[in-house]
């Protein structure tokens, strides 16, 4: 018998960006997440964080500006404001290793 790891998805939730819909790749690979955290815990790799995350977790979001949609790129993580795009990427690594209970019904 195989185990087969699933493509999975989560919709992060950004409690200070009420409204805003960010869906995220949820099973990375360790190494993958470990790049991240490693290169977001220095300021030299910060742009390159930010870009890996984009490139390989992003799926998509429901972020405009005033010149309308926002594409779920690494060219648009750039055009967020920076508070909106720490929110997104502190939020995907928060519900990655502590994700939200599974609501039962029992």
């Amino acid at each position: 018998m195989v185990f087969k790891i699933e493509e999975d998805t989560i919709t992060l939730i950004l409690d200070d960006y009420s409204g805003a819909e960010v869906l995220c790749k949820a099973n990375v690979s360790l190494g993958e997440m470990l790049s991240l955290r490693d290169l977001g815990s220095n300021e030299e790799n910060l742009r390159e964080a930010y870009e890996t995350f984009a490139s390989s977790v992003l799926i998509s979001w429901n972020i405009e500006d005033h010149n309308g949609p926002v594409p779920a790129t690494a060219d648009g993580l750039m055009q967020l404001p920076t508070g909106l795009a720490s929110s997104i990427l502190g939020a995907w690594g928060e519900q990655l290793t502590n994700p939200p209970p599974i609501s039962s019904t029992a």
